[in-house]
């Protein structure tokens, strides 16, 4: 079925639904007043009263077609979505039974897909495929700041926002260790903007402690690529590059291994994709890395990058190890389809050391801890995406060049737009230029 978002809109408001609902968490949910529907920035209702689990409450709720757009609509990225009690989803795509907010708090979720009541088609006659407009977004922000300013503003800005990613991984810490969590972060990142979910789904499906036990239980390198890619349903559109000799080994190894049985339909976008980012290739870029660990731990290899002698840490020096562990030799791929630094920069601002700073607080290594930080606060700017591309046109030339100076600087201006212009929230700025006292 296919329908927008403010179909799911009408359907609340109205309250279109069965009696006895249950959120997927298994808990008793009865709704007392759905909210007022906002058609300002922010959750897509307003005050909703609920009773959850006998408790009863007064928050936010908002509404998606599935579990994985608060993600992907950048959600985790809004405080505007904390007060969110309920996230209503037509379809429950998610592997856990909460969503996580900005915050790092659980927010329980409400599956309606078979929960519709049976005038549910005069809805779809007469809302569904209604058209959105966006309105323009616009910044004053950064008018008439100085360049210290601006290194001041952008700092501590893009240090609020590693620490909300720190929290962010802190809440799914609970559910998954660090084996798991950076094998999904690196998987969901070489899905690019196209296939980050269905990337994230075959991490969900063959965990890193289902792989762990099947190596321990004599799975091959080639079975376990065989694995990811036949489970996945990959192995039906692998790129120009790889040879139907690999593919009839890989689908022959798959029908002949005993460790899984299950093959998952997901529905991958491949249409006008660039071949290096095919996720066939991106799946082989690290398939040394992944089946290498296996025998110990994925983390603590990475882990092992960091490690200097005592006050002789060098950011150059981390740069050209972190390189060569992503950039191994790879038999299935030609040189040209290794791994870029550029999207191992991005994996390392935006997983790695997250994790990594997580990981230190957990053990009280203040001096892993330290170096995680200072790297994320020094290391060289990332390529501009059409996000800084965007905001670009609110600065100054001068304050472009600082931009692409430093990745923390690009990561505080990513903030602001999460939170500040993408909903039009132009009092926070505001308020950013108050306390640097431009107004």
């Amino acid at each position: 079925m296919q329908f927008s978002e403010e179909f799911l809109y009408h359907i609340w408001d109205a309250q279109h639904l069965k009696k006895n609902l249950k959120t997927i968490s298994g808990k008793k949910l009865i709704i007392k007043f759905p909210g007022r529907w906002n058609t300002d920035s922010g959750p897509d209702f307003k005050d909703a009263i609920l009773e959850i689990n006998g408790k009863i409450q007064k928050g936010d709720v908002e509404i998606d077609l599935t579990s994985y757009h608060w993600k992907s609509h950048s959600h985790n990225e809004n405080p505007e979505f904390n007060g969110v009690l309920l996230h209503i989803v037509y379809e429950d795509n998610g592997k856990y039974p909460f969503t996580i907010n900005e915050d790092g708090g659980k927010i329980e979720i409400l599956e309606i897909k078979e929960q519709l009541t049976d005038d549910i088609n005069k809805l779809i006659k007469h809302y569904s495929g209604k058209p959105y407009s966006e309105k323009d977004k616009t910044c004053k922000l950064f008018n008439k700041m100085t360049k210290d300013e601006t290194i001041q503003l952008l700092t501590k800005m893009g240090i609020m926002r590693f620490e909300k990613k720190i929290k962010r991984f802190s809440a799914e810490h609970f559910f998954s260790d660090f084996d798991q969590l950076i094998y999904m972060g690196l998987m969901e990142a070489l899905g690019y903007s196209k296939n980050k979910y269905q990337m994230l789904q075959i991490a969900l499906n063959n965990t890193f402690k289902d792989l762990k036990q099947f190596y321990n239980n004599g799975m091959t390198k080639d079975e376990f690529i065989g694995i990811l890619l036949c489970s996945s349903n990959l192995i039906d559109h692998l790129p120009s590059t790889i040879s139907n000799e690999y593919k009839m080994k890989w689908q022959k190894l798959f029908q002949k291994q005993k460790f899984i049985n299950k093959t998952s339909e997901i529905k991958w976008k491949l249409f006008r994709i660039r071949p290096v980012n095919h996720p066939v290739i991106r799946i082989l870029q690290i398939t040394d890395i992944l089946y290498d660990s296996l025998e110990t731990s994925l983390f603590h290899n990475i882990l092992k990058l960091f490690s200097f002698p005592s006050n002789n840490f060098k950011l150059n020096d981390f740069k050209k190890k972190l390189y060569s562990y992503f950039q191994t030799e790879n038999n299935y791929l030609p040189e040209r389809c290794k791994l870029g630094k550029t999207r191992i920069d991005t994996i390392l601002i935006n997983i790695i050391l997250p994790l990594t700073v997580i990981y230190a607080r957990e053990k009280k290594y203040e001096q892993l801890e330290d170096t995680a930080i200072n790297i994320y606060q020094s290391f060289p700017g990332l390529p501009s995406n059409y996000l800084t591309q965007y905001m670009g046109k609110f600065l100054d030339e001068e304050q472009k060049k600082l931009i692409k100076k430093r990745a923390v600087y690009q990561q505080g201006l990513l903030k602001i737009y999460y939170e500040n212009c993408r909903h039009h929230y132009c009092e926070a700025c505001k308020t950013l230029r108050k306390m640097h006292r431009l107004e």
